[in-house]
């Protein structure tokens, strides 16, 4: 019984506080940004939705990283893999009344829960399910991550997931699983001849894909470009995005005076809590604040990083390599979107973006990541492998 309450006091003094610290401020800088992003609602319940799902978020965190992910993994990581499936499948259940309707065009990627009317967008918590199965499977093939029986079953196992996703129209959260499957297994010691062949048929697919999308999401993607090119509608929300960074300028307007993030009409800036939120960082507090935002994600990538290297399994790296490359691709891609030179894919700016689902779902990956942390060392019981 000592040694386990000893091992209990280890996993608690092996939490990277550094890492904790740094998505504790992320996480107030986020609420203070959705704050004076929807005032103009003259309500707070966008505030006190985003807290109740940060406080949530900070429980599973610490819950989850005094969880043995070994010990869960490898009792359960088929179960954890078809679960995620199933949370795919409730928004396109939830679809079919539209469907039969003759609704097929709109995104069914969210469903709104029942009592407490909130949606929950299912693909975020997948995210992290996905991340930990693939990396136990890419940890079960060791070395041989490259034969034809390991890449079918690798291509098999992501491409279900992400064929699911697709088929809810998701098309930011779909590119999200590519870049995450991609890293992490390239991880794996992935050939680079695949990486190539992905690449050329990827390039041959490409009008066949582009025929296959809606209108509206080719232009999403090409005003990413050019914003000019639809400035009153698809591009709209990108031009009000540049012209509130251009007002905040260095320093920013200060809180609560940014003249855009304001204005009391909805379409004057559309998404401004959500998808486009770092205008309103930008306005309030100016190319500084968007330097702290930066810097203090960064921070949290080193330590996921870290982790990476000292994980106890090879495929305790892998998880922390793919939820790095899920913060590391959704930075960069909604800042370029907000500045008009990526598409407009609709990702949030982790820890900032007002979105329940999004906050709860990145606080495990951490607690995920402090579970690697935290178990990187073998416990009295645990037998050498031969």
């Amino acid at each position: 019984m000592k040694r386990r309450e000893n091992s209990f006091l280890s996993s608690l003094r092996g939490l990277d506080f550094i890492l904790i610290a740094a998505v504790l401020l992320l996480t107030v800088y986020g609420i203070v940004c959705v704050s004076t992003a929807t005032a103009y609602h003259g309500t707070n319940r966008n505030v006190v939705v985003q807290l109740f799902a940060s406080v949530l978020g900070i429980t599973a965190m610490l819950v989850i990283s005094l969880i043995d992910y070994d010990a869960l993994l490898s009792k359960f990581w088929v179960f954890i893999f078809l679960a995620g499936l199933a949370l795919l499948l409730l928004p396109l259940l939830s679809s079919i009344p539209q469907m039969l309707r003759g609704n097929f065009g709109s995104n069914k990627n969210w469903i709104t829960l029942p009592v407490i009317n909130v949606d929950f967008q299912p693909s975020e918590v997948v995210k992290l399910t996905f991340i930990v199965s693939f990396a136990y499977l890419l940890g079960q093939l060791k070395e041989d991550t490259n034969s034809l029986k390991s890449v079918a079953m690798i291509l098999l196992f992501s491409g279900t997931t992400i064929g699911f996703v697709l088929l809810e129209k998701d098309l930011g959260a779909a590119v999200v699983f590519v870049v995450i499957f991609i890293f992490m297994w390239i991880a794996a010691k992935m050939s680079l001849w695949y990486l190539l062949g992905g690449a050329v048929l990827t390039a041959v697919a490409a009008p066949f894909l582009w025929s296959r999308l809606e209108n509206y999401q080719k232009m999403r993607i090409l005003v990413g470009f050019d914003p000019y090119l639809d400035p009153t509608d698809k591009g709209y929300q990108v031009i009000q995005t540049i012209r509130a960074l251009q007002n905040g300028g260095v320093t920013g307007m200060g809180f609560g005076k940014g003249t855009i993030t304001h204005s009391p009409l909805k379409g004057t800036y559309p998404a401004r809590e959500t998808d486009m939120i770092l205008g309103v960082m930008g306005e309030e507090f100016g190319f500084i604040g968007i330097l702290i935002y930066i810097a203090l994600i960064s921070v949290v990538i080193y330590r996921i990083l870290r982790a990476a290297q000292t994980a106890r399994h090879e495929y305790g790296g892998y998880i922390c390599i793919g939820i790095a490359a899920l913060l590391i691709f959704q930075t960069i891609e909604n800042i370029g979107m907000c500045l008009g030179t990526l598409p407009v894919i609709g990702l949030t700016l982790p820890f900032i973006s007002y979105g329940g689902s999004s906050m709860v779902s990145l606080y495990m990956c951490i607690g995920v990541v402090m579970s690697v942390r935290t178990h990187r060392h073998k416990y009295y019981f645990e037998r050498e492998s031969v």
